[in-house]
Order: C-alpha cells, then sequence, then structure tokens
C-alpha cells in the first residue's frame, strides 16, 4: 500500500476518523456528519493509506477499530479539543454577542435549571442562540465528540482535559395523592417497601441513585408503573395508592393534590456541569457556564429562605 504524507491530512478527516471510531459504523457517522455513507468511506480509505493501517474491520453489523487506529483517534481528539480551544477569539461583549451553545442534560435539568438559563439569556445576551440535546445515556460520548458544549447532570465521567463544576445538589422525597393512607401513618423504611410504586427507569442505562442505595439496604420495592420521565407523574399518581421517589426540585413543581414526605433513607442527586478543553479558553462558553452556575446558586439560596 502507498504511503501518503501524514501532513495532507486535514481536521475533517480526523473528525470523520473519530466519528466512525465511537460511533462502530460508517452509515451512522455519515448520518452524524451529514455527509453521504461514499464521502465517509472515501475518506476512511485516504486515511488508510497514510496511516498505512486498515484502521477498522468488519464486525457484525458494524466495524471495530484496529489498535493503531484507537492510539491515532486518541491523540487526533486531543489535538483537536486544544485547537479549537486555541482558534476562538477571546473578545466578548454578552449585549452583542452573535454565537450558538449547545447543552446537553436530561428532563431534571430542563425543568429545574434551562428555564432561568432562557430568561438570563434573552435579557442579557440575546444574539446568543441554545441549543438543547438529550443527553440519556450518551452524554458523554456527545462532549468528547464536539456535539455539545456543556454537559448538564448527575453523571461521573473524567478523562484528560475534561473540566467539572458541581451546580446542584438535591435529595430525593416521596410524593404521593394526598388522600394516599401513607400520609397519615408512620412512614418509615417498612412502610415505603410495602407500597405501590410509580418509577422513573430513564432512557438508557442510567437509573435513580436511591434504587442502588435501596439495594444496598437490602430494600425491594414493587415496581407497578415505569416511566421514562417525571413528565405526566402528578396526573398518575392522583387518585391512586401509587407513590413515586423523586428529586425535591421534581416534588415542588407539583401541585397541592400531591403529598410530599421525607424519604425514609437519605440519597442526595448532584448535578454537575461538564466542558472540555475545546471550550474552556471561550469567553462565550465561560461567560454561559458562570451563568448557570449563579442562577442555580441564587435559586438554591432563594428555595433555603422560602
Amino acid at each position: 500500500m502507498e504511503r501518503q504524507d501524514i501532513l495532507k491530512v486535514d481536521f475533517a478527516a480526523l473528525r470523520t476518523l473519530q466519528y466512525v471510531h465511537d460511533l462502530g459504523s460508517f452509515s451512522k457517522a455519515a448520518h452524524r456528519l451529514g455527509q453521504n455513507q461514499s464521502t465517509v468511506s472515501y475518506t476512511v480509505a485516504r486515511l488508510r493509506k497514510v496511516f498505512d493501517d486498515p484502521l477498522f474491520v468488519r464486525e457484525g453489523n458494524g466495524v471495530a477499530a484496529t489498535d493503531r487506529c484507537r492510539v491515532i483517534v486518541a491523540h487526533a481528539a486531543k489535538f483537536l479539543e486544544e485547537f479549537q480551544g486555541v482558534a476562538r477569539r477571546q473578545t466578548f461583549d454578552p449585549a452583542t454577542a452573535q454565537g450558538l451553545v449547545t447543552v446537553s442534560c436530561n428532563h431534571y435539568e430542563r425543568v429545574t435549571i434551562l428555564p432561568r438559563l432562557i430568561q438570563q439569556l434573552r435579557r442579557l445576551a440575546p444574539g446568543i442562540r441554545l441549543r438543547v440535546l438529550s443527553s440519556s445515556a450518551v452524554g458523554e460520548e456527545q462532549l468528547k465528540r464536539g456535539e455539545c458544549d456543556i454537559l448538564l447532570g448527575p453523571v461521573q465521567i473524567s478523562g484528560e482535559h475534561m473540566y467539572k463544576r458541581k451546580v446542584r445538589t438535591d435529595r430525593y422525597v416521596c410524593i404521593m395523592d394526598r388522600d394516599n393512607p401513607f400520609t397519615e401513618t408512620r412512614f418509615d423504611f417498612d412502610a415505603y417497601q410495602s407500597a405501590n410504586h410509580a418509577v422513573i427507569t430513564y432512557v438508557g442505562n442510567w437509573r435513580p441513585f436511591y434504587l442502588d442505595a435501596l439495594e444496598a439496604r437490602g430494600g425491594v420495592i414493587r415496581k407497578v408503573i415505569e416511566l421514562s420521565e417525571y413528565g405526566d407523574l402528578e396526573g398518575y399518581i392522583t387518585g391512586t395508592d401509587l407513590i413515586a421517589t423523586v428529586p425535591n426540585e421534581i416534588a415542588e413543581m407539583f401541585s397541592d393534590r400531591i403529598a410530599r414526605l421525607p424519604l425514609p433513607f437519605d440519597v442526595s442527586l448532584e448535578v454537575d456541569l461538564y466542558w472540555t478543553m475545546r471550550t474552556h479558553q471561550s469567553a462565550m462558553q465561560k461567560w454561559v457556564r458562570e451563568l448557570i452556575a449563579a442562577d442555580v446558586s441564587e435559586t438554591a439560596t432563594a428555595n433555603k429562605s422560602a
């Protein structure tokens, strides 16, 4: 195989290589990049000549990266992150700024954090556009591939040039119809296990922390209803014997038809803000990150004094 000059490799080609590597599929990478599959195949073929390596081999319905490909992608991802960070302009005036910020998060962050952020952006920086992605179980991959600028959620991720800031600590509570008999009796650990539960299971592999804490105590609950998000939870619980375990910030949004009781075992929910080297030096991105952190801090202080 004729080996070509490494200096002929451009940023777009390295980004394509990263997507095929992360998604394990030429077609999925093409769809995510907005390209034809033939374009992706041509790019990979060119890189095979440059690196003198097959890079990918067929495996089932997808492709698997070679050892050399994994090394190349690791270095390329770091290089692309650093270069994009250096290339960004640093002067920034919120009132006149024009730009796009992409945030990946799930239902909890969308209803407890984003409303205030949107209000502040419209008031202070009307030229900044906000795009919101659903992180589900792929938020880390979205962030590392550069599909989002900020990842918000109760997740634990790490890596070189990965930055993290805690923005909120919440606690789980139990909610139920206000006429539920449990509101008039001692609601302890045994009572909690004997109840019929509506459980939010989410999408993907992430699950609520309280379930792990429950199992660590040797507890078991009856999952009568399983839902993917909090959405219409109040309507499902009202007039029934169901109870649900939700973050306190979510519980406070329900009407007075819903009673709220302490969870019989203490479990916290910590929401962190993640970003990478690509946006670390960006004045606009830094301003938005500070805005999120400040708004959440002010909201938490207001709630404690209420």
